[in-house]
């Protein structure tokens, strides 16, 4: 049996994986209780991103082998996945426990510990794993995010130029310090370094064609330029403006958004020929990711192409939210949760709950944009608060109904997520709720956008604090109505 599962652990390690767990299940036929087998075949569904599976085979070896610190870290690791992670977190400190000086159990909770905003524990835990390892680019450029978030930049930056040196290739560490740099508005080294996104692992989207990339370098008046959005939609609703400065060269432009934004944009200012995700014109001279031009033509913060709006709601969806919303009192439609499964996004949602005492003053209402994730938390709202629920964005086109919405209401307050691009592009006058470092498109110690002129920032003062930021809205919300 001995000789079955060391044969298994080695197809293993070589990556065979399917060879490898038929000779783990032969081991577990013949003797069920071969916990080193139920480990790795446990491992092993990891690896393949089957979780749940993965949990279900190491958590019965950890509780039949309590001091198994190799287990328990590994059963960290998957809990990790599952986003379970104070569970998690407990497995990796009784992996340490057993052995403090296991590298990987120190790296895997660092890592942890950043979704959990435990930013300064985190920082503790990359050193202690950097003391054992002190050449992972990895650890050095995870280190350099959370000492971002705790306001430490050139710690940061120091961090990251470490993880660069250590790996020239490695594309995260660059464009983590890109962002970084474009946090503190240093524009002229941030915009290079955030080309180092097409060389990620799994970038969103990578496209090469046979016609040349703009540079900004080329005359393009009277030329036809493609340009096409990579990442998400909150992004295409701030990026869109870049196509200013290409039609201002003289060029035609073709932009290539997500799908389900093209009614959206068909009404933008200024006009571009708009196509969807896949598309890609017939002809065009030349071609950019929209995020690159701020970098082709030398964008600073003082050029950023501001308008009190460029986004427009359609007319009659206007008046059907105006006739279902009503007139009554001074409407406020609220969205308080983003995407939080990216390391560096986490803490950008509030609860909304938190939103109670602006809901108590009186003639407020609030009117809930909040779709899918977050919306749950409606079933479960303090003592007298009230939040009105529409249904809305149903079709195939995203978020036609929610710029509707908001120019049926009086104003947005909303976390830092694609309702409040929308509002900005809409020039609606929008409240904006930021954790204590937020994401560099924010900037910091500024209470205005240069993107959008209709927004106001509220920032936490220190991180998680919540609740002087609402109680700040609330004063400004009185003083607003006086």
């Amino acid at each position: 049996m001995t000789a079955l599962f060391d044969q298994a652990v080695a197809l293993h390690g070589q990556g065979r994986l399917d060879e490898a767990e038929r000779l783990y299940r032969q081991v577990l036929a013949r003797e069920p209780r071969h916990l080193d087998a139920r480990h790795m075949l446990g491992v092993l569904r990891a690896y393949q991103n089957r979780n749940q599976e993965a949990y279900d085979l190491i958590a019965p070896v950890v509780a039949v082998d309590p001091g198994n610190a190799l287990a328990l870290a590994n059963l960290g690791n998957v809990l990790l996945a599952l986003e379970r992670l104070e569970e998690g977190l407990a497995m990796f400190d009784r992996s340490l426990a057993l052995n403090p000086d296991y590298p990987a159990a120190h790296l895997s909770r660092a890592n942890l510990l950043q979704p959990l905003l435990r930013y300064h524990e985190a920082v503790a835990s990359y050193d202690r794993f950097l003391r054992l390892v002190p050449d992972s680019a990895e650890a050095w450029s995870n280190r350099g995010l959370a000492l971002q978030h705790m306001g430490r930049l050139e710690d940061a930056l120091a961090s990251f130029r470490r993880a660069e040196a250590l790996d020239p290739v490695m594309a995260e560490a660059p464009l983590n310090r890109a962002l970084c740099h474009l946090l503190m508005q240093d524009f002229a080294n941030g915009l290079p370094l955030c080309e180092w996104r097409k060389q990620m692992p799994r970038p969103i989207e990578a496209r090469v064609y046979p016609q040349p990339l703009w540079t900004g370098a080329e005359n393009i008046r009277g030329k036809t330029l493609f340009a096409y959005i990579e990442q998400g939609l909150g992004d295409a609703m701030q990026y869109y403006s870049y196509a200013r400065f290409a039609l201002e060269r003289g060029a035609h432009v073709i932009l290539s958004v997500p799908t389900p934004l093209v009614t959206l944009f068909r009404r933008a200012i200024p006009a571009v020929e708009l196509i969807g995700w896949n598309q890609v014109p017939t002809a065009f001279d030349f071609h950019i990711p929209l995020a690159s031009i701020p970098l082709a033509v030398g964008m600073r913060v003082e050029t950023i192409p501001a308008a009190d709006h460029y986004l427009t709601a359609e007319p009659g969806r206007i008046g059907r939210w105006k006739e279902a919303i009503g007139a009554r009192g001074f409407r406020i439609a609220i969205a308080w949760q983003g995407n939080n499964l990216v390391m560096g996004s986490e803490g950008k949602s509030f609860p909304v709950a938190a939103l109670a005492d602006i809901a108590a003053l009186p003639g407020v209402r609030l009117i809930g944009l909040q779709k899918n994730a977050g919306s749950e938390q409606l079933d479960h709202l303090p003592d007298g608060m009230t939040v009105e629920r529409y249904d809305f964005d149903n079709g195939p086109d995203a978020f036609l109904d929610s710029a509707a919405m908001m120019m049926a209401c009086d104003m947005v307050i909303s976390a830092d997520t694609a309702p409040a691009h929308l509002a900005g592009a809409l020039g609606v006058p929008t409240w904006v709720a930021l954790k204590h470092v937020p994401d560099w498109r924010w900037f910091l110690d500024r209470d205005d956008s240069p993107w959008y002129p209709s927004l106001r920032l509220f920032r936490q003062p220190v991180l998680g604090d919540w609740a002087s930021v609402f109680a700040a809205m609330k004063r400004a919300l009185i003083s607003r109505r006086a």
